[in-house]
């Protein structure tokens, strides 16, 4: 399977949106749970190492896939549970991101 720019722009808008989010809990001082931030940072931090794997071609890509639906799956999951606009949002896009590396991530299994 050939990388594109869906791939390219699923992972950045995963990234972009976890970080984001990220930083509104901080500068709102919002007090979620330890994991809610731990499955954010792993999230942003997992697509931010896919994008850099995407463009430059380097690594086992399939592999790369595989982990970035799952942590984008756990991260959407986890979002989820709450009612706030942002995180519903960041749910929508980490499935977004999961559903576009799932063809690439098959390949790995």
């Amino acid at each position: 399977m050939k990388v594109s720019s869906v791939h390219l722009e699923a992972c950045s808008n995963a990234w972009l949106n976890c970080e984001n989010l990220l930083i509104a809990l901080f500068e709102k001082d919002l007090s979620f749970c330890v994991s809610t931030t731990q499955v954010l940072e792993e999230c942003a931090n997992i697509c931010l190492g896919t994008l850099q794997a995407l463009r430059t071609g380097h690594g086992s890509l399939h592999q790369l896939a595989l982990l970035c639906v799952g942590i984008c799956e756990e991260c959407a999951e986890m979002c989820e549970r709450y009612n706030e606009i942002k995180f519903q949002t960041c749910a929508a896009i980490c499935r977004q991101c999961s559903a576009v590396f799932t063809p690439m991530a098959y390949r790995a299994i």
